[in-house]
């Protein structure tokens, strides 16, 4: 890695300073997002064996592959793409900044493996960003949603069982890394296990010599 991860990082967080999240979720989540999908695309490429040379570009795509999300929720790949230019110009070498700018112009265009016309670069973010939506972080995401449309947590858990799931359960088929699918298989089922325990915790019931979860 030879990009200053502190200072692209810093410009990213004053990018959203002030801005709202576009799905009610905290004023610091796609940010935050964005920094977790940039690390985990670096991880999941040491997971599969892909060269190290493709790290800085996997993490710079990662790092602003949302840098638009909450301004321009629609077209947010386009509108990060040339925003991304406008912000890294002259502090990132210029191949890199394009090649970084074309992934995330098209990174929610989300395929199965047969279908998709991306390299392995766009494929190694493209799986970071939806692994990112699974797991404690899905859980937070629904309640934060819940929130914002007074749902009680049995509603959140209902919205979690019957929306949800059931979505996350058809995404494993877009993952192009047996890595990443075996981890949103993971992640999916801390979710599961998190519905189960919701469902006895509000009932109520009690727990005697269960696991946590």
């Amino acid at each position: 890695m030879t990009l200053d991860q502190s200072a692209l990082e810093a410009i990213l967080f004053h990018e959203f300073e002030g801005v709202p999240d576009a799905c009610g979720r905290g004023s610091h989540w796609t940010a935050d997002h964005c920094r977790r999908v940039a690390h985990l695309a670096v991880v999941l490429r040491k997971a599969v064996g892909e060269s190290p040379r493709l790290d800085d570009l996997v993490y710079l795509s990662g790092l602003f592959h949302d840098v638009c999300h909450d301004t321009a929720f629609h077209e947010h790949g386009e509108a990060g793409a040339k925003r991304v230019r406008e912000l890294l110009a002259g502090k990132v070498p210029a191949p890199l900044l394009e090649r970084a700018a074309a992934i995330i112009a098209v990174h929610d265009d989300k395929r199965p493996p047969d279908a998709s016309p991306y390299d392995t670069a766009t494929h190694l973010v493209q799986d970071a960003d939806l692994l990112d939506h699974n797991g404690a972080l899905q859980i937070y995401q629904c309640i934060c949603y819940g929130q914002t449309l007074g749902m009680s947590f049995a509603e959140e858990l209902d919205h979690l069982e019957r929306k949800t799931l059931p979505l996350w359960r058809k995404k494993t088929a877009l993952f192009h890394f047996a890595a990443s699918r075996a981890e949103w298989e993971r992640r999916t089922a801390f979710v599961e296990a998190f519905l189960r325990r919701g469902r006895r915790e509000e009932a109520p019931q009690l727990f005697a010599d269960d696991a946590v979860l």
